[in-house]
């Protein structure tokens, strides 16, 4: 699932133009047009958002994909995305959307149930926690400085979509997700 959304991402990126961006970006006026809950996940502002949104779906969804499969974790991914953009549609009606961080946070949120579910089954699970932590706290760092500094301006960041995705990824993964078995393989994971 992440090689095959990265390689979606990555094309997509480089190919879009203005009329394919029109088509595809997300703002709750258009309303009837209901593939844009999803497609602007697809696009991205720049190469640094893209690089740094398929790094992320990399580093938080490998390990989940291996565990959980992945029909199971693209279904947390794809409500984290819609759940991101209703609830940026719900809290900011006016703005465009675009940009994976709702279905990044889905993934990043479905850790929880993840790890609740298979804690005792996980090897260094707590190494897990911690990775996951610092890579919260970071984007929480982040954030904050760019609200300080550049009043979330240029690019806005939709905190909504990235609470609505995280959210959503919480939820939908305790539904979803089971019980892992003990593995036989040493491999390690974060």
């Amino acid at each position: 699932m992440n090689n095959g959304k990265c390689d979606e991402n990555i094309s997509l990126h480089w190919i879009a133009n203005e009329c394919m961006k029109r088509r595809l970006i997300f703002k709750s006026e258009w309303i009837g047009e209901y593939w844009r809950l999803l497609t602007y996940m697809l696009l991205h502002s720049d190469y640094w958002h893209l690089t740094l949104n398929i790094c992320l779906q990399c580093f938080i969804g490998i390990c989940l994909e291996v565990e959980q499969g992945h029909c199971r974790l693209a279904v947390v991914y794809i409500v984290g995305g819609a759940a991101g953009s209703l609830a940026n549609a719900w809290l900011q009606p006016h703005l465009l959307l675009m940009g994976a961080s709702a279905g990044v946070y889905a993934m990043l949120g479905s850790h929880v149930p993840h790890l609740v579910l298979n804690f005792s089954q996980l090897s260094h699970r707590f190494a897990r926690i911690a990775a996951l932590c610092i890579l919260f706290l970071s984007d929480v760092g982040f954030t904050m400085h760019h609200f300080c500094h550049n009043h979330n301006r240029n690019p806005r960041i939709s905190l909504e979509a990235h609470i609505g995705g995280g959210v959503a990824g919480i939820l939908c993964g305790f539904i979803a997700y089971r019980r892992v078995r003990p593995s036989t393989q040493r491999a390690i994971y974060l």
